[in-house]
This record gives C-alpha cells, sequence and structure tokens, in this order.
C-alpha cells in the first residue's frame, strides 16, 4: 500500500482548495460581467484588447484557443462593444479594439469588482493577501518551470 505523507496531503488538499476558489471566482465573474450584460469570457477579450490586439495575441495571453477568441470577438463587433481595424505590423491579422460602448460596459465591469472587492474584504479580514499573491505567484513559477 502506498504511504502518504503529511506534506502530500496538505498539498493535495490546498491544491484542491484552489480549485474550488478557481470555480467560486469564475462564477463570481460571470455575475459581475452580467450587471453589464456581459459574460466573464466577454469581459476577459474587452478587457485585454486594450488600446488594440490581435485575436491570436489575446488568444495567447488568456491561454484560450484562438478560434473560441475569434467567435467571442465577432460577437462584441456584431454587438457593437469592439471593432476591426488595420494593423499597421500585419496586413491580413486585423486588431481588434474596444469602442466607446465596450469602454462602458468595462468600467460598469469595474465598479461592479471593485464593489465586489470591498465585499470579500469585509468578510475575509484575516487574511494577509500579500503574502497570499507571493505565495501564489511561486506556485505559478514553479508550476511552469516543472511543466516546460
Amino acid at each position: 500500500m502506498l504511504s502518504i505523507d503529511r506534506a502530500v496531503e496538505d498539498s493535495d488538499a490546498a491544491l484542491h482548495a484552489l480549485f474550488e476558489a478557481n470555480r467560486l471566482l469564475r462564477d463570481a465573474g460571470e455575475k459581475i460581467a452580467s450587471a453589464a450584460g456581459q459574460t466573464h469570457a466577454r469581459r476577459m477579450v474587452l478587457q485585454e484588447a486594450g488600446d488594440g490586439a490581435t485575436v491570436p495575441d489575446i488568444a495567447r495571453v488568456l491561454g484560450l484557443q484562438r478560434q473560441g477568441v475569434q467567435r467571442i470577438a465577432d460577437e462584441l463587433v456584431a454587438d457593437g462593444l469592439g471593432r476591426y481595424v488595420d494593423n499597421p505590423r500585419h496586413k491580413r491579422s486585423k486588431l481588434f479594439v474596444v469602442t466607446d460602448l465596450g469602454d462602458a460596459a468595462l468600467e460598469e465591469i469595474r465598479r461592479q469588482h471593485v464593489t465586489w472587492l470591498h465585499e470579500l474584504l469585509a468578510n475575509a479580514p484575516d487574511i494577509d493577501w500579500s503574502s497570499l499573491c507571493g505565495q501564489l505567484g511561486y506556485l505559478v513559477a514553479t508550476l511552469r518551470r516543472t511543466q516546460a
């Protein structure tokens, strides 16, 4: 029978807690985005576009499939929240840029996000957010190193 030591049990429990936290954070993201009539995925694409980015660049940064991001970007364009413009660095790969309507949606999402953060902070006053951020950053770096 395989023996599991305490460190393995603790790390496994912590990773399962992270998975559950991720699920709950995604649910919160959906709720926040819905206040502006958007989905979490649409918000991510709008936010990542910044002052203009190609769909492949957005997909790469978000870790998503290009085809999925293309579909979302096309929907955002159809809804007037984004548009495609010529890319001075590439003839065929247009830049996706956020319109004023898209900026307004992002601003509403930001307002909802800040309200949610204040509520979270009030309900979890003992969390050392700086330490947590550092530890999660270390975990991410370790995972990237070990999966390369």
